[in-house]
């Protein structure tokens, strides 16, 4: 049986470049009623910006028509505007946009912060109203440069003839005053990030042609084909983008998202080898076509030494790498389709579909729905193979529960949405998952394989490292590693960590933080008048790296607007301390050691690799290494012998 699934893995099947996975699949592009392939690139190309996503049931919804307040939230999201919402959601510039209105910063900053949109002629914004084509196609041009005395004409016959012009109504259509769609929506901010600029040049920076060899959500690195990396804007999970080539979209010097080609440049996998015995390399340099091909495994470097008996590889050509996944889940065979003797798609887990890759097909055709089986799943989700529960492939497969309920399965480079809701006792908690009847999910949660401290700038759970791509969870939720400026998180506010094949953490579930996370950085004081005008408001922001901030806080700490400070935020966002750094003055670039410690008073400073630097001439923060180059002498704020912002002055 084996001999005969292996000879069938090893035949190189050529079929579709993008498979469009449905429902309850990769939580990416593969929405169940997105069918159209350039829509699905970009709704993906998107999803890394902030600017678009799904909904919870799995679907996209593109026939859905946006209101004026939806696109102005993607709007700010596109203009890479979202953290500096916290300044605009307290301002009133539309009389029908309160400042408890959902979408009041996104409004205000697109309107008084950017200046691209308008009220209507009574001044009322009417954000429940539904956002025509042409009022999108008028404010994309005001982001490229253009202003009415340069379009003339009648609106919004003009508008619409400019953005034909510029290329932003590329296969969305001429109908200026017909209701926006997402899907329109979808295509248009693509078509905006190639478009050129009034004045000459695109909206952001485009780097050079290249592949995307990887995107990960937990370091927020993406990675390139050239062999480089770039910190993302908005960290997400890895997408189905991997292997597409195209363009990094770069904003102060970070990855905002990548821009494909074209949708047939996506590349997903089409064959699978699985490994049939540890340290095994037999039947990769067949699938791969050459022996010079680099291994990831679950998004880490890897050797043929770190493969495992029932490991799944599948190669990418555009980027000559195999990517290897360890993921296994036992389930309950539900239905497929067409039929069991040849299914193109399952559904197991309580409806959840899943692509069958052609070379699992065979091994697939053994079982029949009623059956439990156990499914080997590809790095993007697909099924590779099928085998029976007893036959030493134990299901592995882990999966995180979001505050609402949401089960997504982690999958090797994706994250899978479960179309099931978990009880209240998992909300945030990280899960093994199977299926076990029809039906049913079963969940148990996971217990901590690591104990320790989380030491960010050493990267280190108690004596464990991190992995290269771990991936951190705060009640349920993905987020970057970089979001956790704190020095250290006690134990007590891990809940779960896993080490991965090479015995690193490659996966922190985070809880409620009861003592808080500590953020370090300098606090900006905001006093506005009340609506009644007899009180004074008064809210702190910790800025802490450009573009990087809290937003206002309403809090009754007291300190001084520009002090250097560490500020202590409870699970709401609240305040539950702040306190400023002890200041070392004019400190020579003599008492340094290196760059990782500073002599100053006979006593050495630890300087972490993320210490934060502020040039007061500027106000702007700015790299180490361009502080060092600026001034001679500066001055260190620092906390429990730890240097945590380095302020430079000329």
């Amino acid at each position: 049986m084996k001999k005969r699934i292996l000879t069938a893995l090893l035949a190189v099947v050529m079929v579709m470049a993008t498979l469009v996975i449905p429902a309850g699949a990769a939580e990416t592009v593969r929405f169940s009623d997105l069918t159209d392939t350039n829509t699905a690139v970009a709704v993906e190309s998107l999803r890394l910006m902030g600017v678009l996503d799904g909904y919870g049931d799995g679907t996209f919804r593109p026939e859905l028509k946006l209101t004026r307040a939806q696109f102005c939230k993607m709007v700010t999201y596109m203009v890479d505007g979202s953290n500096e919402l916290g300044r605009y959601r307290a301002v009133t510039v539309f009389p029908d946009v309160k400042s408890s209105h959902w979408a009041a910063g996104y409004i205000n900053l697109a309107a008084k912060g950017r200046s691209i949109i308008a009220g209507y002629p009574d001044g009322k914004f009417y954000p429940e109203r539904t956002v025509t084509l042409g009022q999108a196609v008028t404010i994309l041009l005001r982001l490229l440069g253009y202003k009415d005395e340069d379009v003339g004409g009648v609106w919004p016959d003009s508008y619409m003839a400019v953005g034909a012009t510029a290329g932003l109504t590329d296969g969305v259509g001429t109908a200026g005053n017909a209701p926006l769609t997402r899907a329109q929506a979808a295509k248009l901010f693509m078509n905006l990030l190639r478009a050129e600029k009034k004045e000459g040049g695109t909206l952001y920076e485009l780097g050079e042609e290249t592949e995307l060899l990887s995107i990960d959500g937990g370091s927020g690195i993406l990675k390139t084909s050239d062999g480089k990396e770039y910190t993302m804007t908005h960290p997400v999970a890895a997408t189905s983008l991997l292997g597409s080539r195209g363009r990094v979209v770069f904003s102060k010097e970070k990855a905002l998202t990548f821009l494909p080609q074209s949708a047939g440049s996506t590349g997903n996998a089409d064959a699978a080898v699985i490994i049939w015995a540890d340290r095994s390399a037999e039947g990769l340099s067949a699938l791969a076509g050459n022996n010079d091909y680099q291994i990831y495994k679950n998004g880490s470097p890897a050797t043929v030494n770190d493969l495992r008996k029932n490991d799944v590889a599948t190669y990418y050509p555009a980027t000559n790498s195999i990517l290897v996944c360890d993921t296994r889940v036992t389930v309950y065979y539900e239905s497929c389709e067409p039929n069991p003797n040849a299914p193109v798609k399952i559904r197991v887990l309580n409806g959840t579909e899943f692509y069958v890759m052609p070379t699992a097909r065979d091994s697939l055709a053994t079982f029949k729905p009623g059956r439990q089986m156990t499914l080997l799943l590809t790095a993007d989700g697909q099924v590779a193979a099928a085998v029976e529960p007893s036959s030493g492939a134990r299901g592995n497969a882990l999966g995180v529960v979001s505050m609402d309920g949401t089960v997504r399965m982690l999958c090797g480079n994706t994250m899978i949405q479960l179309p099931a809701k978990a009880e209240e006792k998992y909300f945030g908690k990280v899960v093994r998952i199977s299926g076990v009847k029809k039906g049913a999910l079963n969940l148990s949660v996971l217990s901590s394989g690591v104990s320790g401290d989380l030491d960010i700038a050493a990267r280190t759970l108690g004596k464990q490292k991190l992995a290269e791509n771990v991936m951190v969870f705060r009640n349920g939720e993905l987020i970057s590693l970089s979001q956790l400026t704190a020095g250290v998180i006690k134990s007590g506010e891990i809940l779960c960590a896993r080490t991965n094949w090479a015995g690193d953490v490659d996966l922190i579930a985070l809880g409620s933080s009861k003592s808080g996370t500590v953020l370090y950085g300098r606090a900006v004081v905001h006093e506005t008048t009340g609506e009644a005008g007899n009180e004074r408001e008064r809210s702190v922001e910790i800025e802490y790296g450009n573009g990087q901030s809290t937003g206002p806080i309403e809090t009754a700490f007291s300190v001084r607007n520009g002090a250097f400070v560490a500020a202590t935020l409870n699970s709401e966002g609240r305040f539950t301390g702040i306190s400023e750094l002890t200041k070392l003055k004019n400190v020579s670039l003599g008492a340094w050691i290196g760059k990782t410690a500073v002599t100053f008073g006979g006593r050495t400073y630890t300087v972490p690799a993320d210490v934060l630097c502020y040039n007061a001439d500027s106000k702007e923060w700015t790299s180490l290494d361009k502080g060092m180059a600026y001034a001679s002498t500066m001055d260190l704020h620092v906390r429990d012998g730890v240097v945590r912002v380095v302020e430079v002055r000329h």
